[in-house]
């Protein structure tokens, strides 16, 4: 455990010290500042909208920001430098104490950017329109930092399977643009060829299948806003059997996808000719 640990503090460091995560902070802080500022503009009111509208606003950005630098840092991290790895891997330390010290380093300092970065926002918010809804919003910037672990994951997986970093870093972008842009079309065409039932349960069920639009879901219904999916959000409901059940069933499939990738990752870097 000592040594996990100390693997942990110094991928956090080295984290922390990349130019662009500390870029990515101060992006995130005008990137909800200006989203609450925004939010009010579009209902014609002064100042900062409440929490719900800004989450409304930062949510797109979040979905697509998040899973990239998560997906960038993670095989950079997770990928060492040609011939650095039999030296590391030759201290007297395990093979999974270091890739998942390694992600818990990224997790904690990617967490650290997007709680600082949206905290800002909520800020903005507090002193122009009141505290009020502020747990709501804290539930949405939960839910990204779990969204950052899915693909800090799968990223480790990525690594792991690769010996090269430049093969690692073009796989993984392939990934989140299947997970991030082109799923839900591949998702919508498949339901539409089935039609009926069978069309409506894929589509449904493939919410699970990707982690972006489970958490998409999640994110809604934990800050207050799940309205916006009306009628479909209700079917989803119903088909998960009531909300309850749904919220037990979104949070198994997020540590599955968070706990499964990892597993494999370990795996493949076990049986890795180092």
């Amino acid at each position: 455990m000592s040594g996990l640990m100390t693997i942990a503090k110094l991928e956090l460091v080295a984290a922390v010290r990349l130019k662009w995560v500390r870029l990515l902070t101060a992006a995130f802080a005008l990137l909800a500042a200006a989203a609450a500022y925004s939010a009010g503009a579009a209902g014609e009111l002064v100042g900062a909208d409440t929490f719900p509208r800004t989450t409304m606003a930062l949510m797109p950005a979040a979905l697509i920001l998040i899973p990239l630098a998560a997906m960038i840092l993670g095989v950079s991290g997770q990928s060492a430098e040609a011939g650095s790895e039999p030296f590391l891997f030759g201290q007297p330390v395990s093979r999974s104490s270091v890739l998942i010290g390694r992600w818990l380093g990224e997790l904690a300092a990617l967490a650290g950017t997007i709680v600082l970065g949206f905290a800002s926002g909520a800020v903005v918010i507090a002193m122009n329109a009141g505290a009020g809804g502020a747990t709501r919003f804290a539930a949405f910037v939960a839910s990204a930092v779990l969204l950052a672990a899915i693909f800090l994951s799968i990223a480790a997986t990525i690594a792991a399977a690769t010996e090269k970093r430049i093969v690692a870093l073009g796989i993984a972008t392939f990934v989140w643009f299947f997970f991030v842009l082109l799923y839900d079309g591949v998702a919508l065409s498949v339901a539409g060829w089935l039609t009926g039932m069978a069309g409506g349960r894929i589509l449904f069920g493939s919410v699970f299948t990707n982690p972006a639009d489970l958490v998409r879901v999640v994110m809604l219904f934990a800050s207050g806003t799940a309205s916006v999916l009306g009628a479909a959000g209700e079917a989803w409901l119903r088909f998960l059997g009531g909300e309850g059940r749904a919220i037990v069933a979104a949070t198994v499939a997020i540590a599955a996808w968070i706990a499964i990738p990892l597993g494999v990752a370990t795996l493949a870097l076990a049986r890795r000719d180092l």
